[in-house]
């Protein structure tokens, strides 16, 4: 399926979607500009209240893909309408503001007075964003407001930021400081609260439009809270342990956007049974793996199905209080498309249901090292290993003493 091709409408995420910091994800404004070129209406939506719509629309021109202010919505707008349909009697009163000039503009432009925050108590509203000039005074002069009574309003909760160096604090970081401080829970305007995406639906007018985000805890959820389709994308904060531990799942999972313009399966991920067990030893036959313990892990496999045909398989075995990953293998015709991320996320899934948080497997080459690795996995030395797992017959008697160990700690849910 070409998923450019079977909607007329997207909603894009910027941050960890479009690029990350200010560098474009590779193949992103290409996409949009191939999106424009086929006369898709486009939205694109950002938890990150720090800058205003002018300075995004430029950012996307920056990066050649375009943009109208029209087209970006931001959890400032968000935190503007929730502030007027759930705050009375706006005008006039003082709101201190923690965030960039995009989130105060929009608060602003909502009837209320800026405070410099001189005088904690007469702040009646405490609005929250990201904001990458945070201080202990600032943080105290909000505490100080919300003890005494100021509604406390955050643009979003998102835990992290996406960088090219890494994730940083994200706004959810500094709302989290100011629950503890203050013990008071914030109204809370961006994804995964629908407002955004119903200011964007405003936006590109219609039927539901694809959701295209880079967190499952906000991109996803938000669009499942609307009732739209939703695609995830690996260039951001969200990668194969997070979705493992995702109570949500998205419609589609996608290495970045670029594949929008792909014709790639989209599979069915499900238990695999007894009747799927000669196609699960032709998957690891093509792969150049061992067939004959299918049979016994079949209640411990996942499979992906396309077209009525199995396309990937995965398995794992307990080990103590750990698991192995085990038996990863995707179709010679389907190989590089992402099924093998979703499989494997799709397998530690099962294992993060029994409770298990330690995962280990065995990669017997390189290019099984690095896809691992995509996965979330790192090497460790055998020494290293728990008992259970350094006794498993994997280690002990199936792979060659020169095979790459690997471990995941799989992420609290």
């Amino acid at each position: 399926m070409i998923l450019a091709q079977a909607f007329q409408r997207f909603v894009l995420d910027l941050d960890g979607v479009v690029w990350t910091g200010d560098e474009p994800v590779p193949g992103a404004p290409e996409t949009i500009r191939s999106l424009r070129d086929a006369g898709k209406r486009l939205a694109f939506v950002t938890n990150n209240s720090s800058q205003t719509p002018e300075s995004y629309a430029k950012k996307l021109a920056d990066v050649g893909a375009q943009g109208e202010e029209s087209e970006i919505v931001t959890s400032a707008d968000a935190v503007a309408r929730l502030m007027e349909s759930r705050i009375p009697a706006l005008r006039g009163r003082a709101a201190y503001v923690i965030g960039g000039p995009g989130l105060l503009e929009r608060v602003a432009g909502v009837g209320v007075r800026i405070s410099d925050g001189a005088d904690p108590t007469e702040c009646s509203i405490v609005v929250v964003g990201w904001d990458v000039n945070l201080t202990f005074d600032k943080l105290r002069i909000a505490t100080l407001a919300i003890r005494a009574g100021a509604t406390f309003v955050a643009s979003n909760t998102d835990a992290t930021y996406p960088t090219p160096e890494g994730l940083w604090p994200g706004s959810g970081a500094i709302v989290a400081a100011l629950r503890t401080s203050t013990a008071v829970e914030p109204m809370v305007a961006g994804k995964p609260q629908p407002l955004m995406l119903e200011v964007a639906q405003e936006r590109v007018g219609g039927t539901p439009a694809l959701m295209i985000g880079d967190r499952i805890d906000t991109d996803v959820a938000a669009a499942q809270a609307v009732g739209w389709p939703s695609a995830l994308v690996f260039t951001g904060a969200t990668g194969v342990p997070e979705l493992a531990i995702a109570t949500v799942w998205p419609d589609f999972v996608l290495r970045r956007l670029s594949d929008v313009l792909a014709d790639l399966p989209h599979p069915q991920l499900r238990g695999a049974t007894g009747p799927d067990l000669p196609a699960i030893a032709q998957l690891l036959h093509d792969g150049g793996l061992p067939a004959g313990a299918a049979r016994e892990r079949v209640a411990r496999t996942v499979v992906a199905q396309a077209d009525r045909n199995l396309i990937a398989t995965a398995s794992w075995e307990p080990a103590g209080d750990a698991a192995f990953l085990r038996s990863v293998a995707v179709a010679p015709e389907v190989r590089g498309m992402g099924t093998g991320l979703l499989v494997s996320a799709a397998a530690l899934r099962q294992i993060a249901r029994e409770g298990i948080r330690d995962v280990y497997l065995v990669a017997n080459d390189d290019d099984a090292e690095a896809f691992f690795a995509r996965c979330g996995f790192h090497p460790i030395a055998r020494e290293e290993l728990p008992s259970a797992v350094s006794a498993h017959k994997q280690i002990t008697r199936e792979c060659p003493s020169t095979a790459t160990v690997m471990r995941l700690v799989l992420p609290l849910g």
